[in-house]
């Protein structure tokens, strides 16, 4: 994994930990890759994203019409090449104002893999809001 692809991932983890595919009638689940993320008030819901989705782009938790909307993202990670070398190591913190519905979660997320370009991790929090 190219330390393009690596940012490529950390960017793709914060729009999974919110994103799903089209309306609420589609199913997500055949849509994109999942996220799983453990709420402090939803509990443990499945995030599907839709291709191209974007940083803030509101979501669907998978088999549901929740829709969940994203204001902060605070992500650290790792990336070592194949065959070793140094670990590359990120962290993405963006937020803007919290909505003032009263509907606010903080949810938590994990990931790590590998392939032939090597291995990577990472943790984050997402804070957000949520519908129905």
């Amino acid at each position: 994994m190219t330390k393009t692809r690596m940012l490529a991932v950390a960017a793709t983890a914060a729009t999974l930990a919110v994103t799903a595919a089209g309306p609420a009638a589609a199913d997500p689940a055949s849509r994109g890759d999942s996220l799983t993320l453990t709420c402090d008030a939803l509990g443990e819901v499945e995030i599907v994203s839709p291709p191209g989705g974007g940083q803030w782009t509101p979501g669907l938790v998978s088999g549901s019409t929740r829709v969940l909307v994203p204001y902060a993202f605070d992500i650290v990670g790792s990336f070592t090449p194949a065959g070793g070398g140094d670990t590359e190591t990120f962290e993405e913190h963006v937020a803007k104002n919290a909505p003032r519905n009263g509907r606010l979660d903080t949810c938590t997320f994990s990931e790590s893999g590998s392939d032939e370009y090597g291995s990577f991790s990472f943790e984050g929090t997402v804070k957000l809001t949520y519908a129905h």
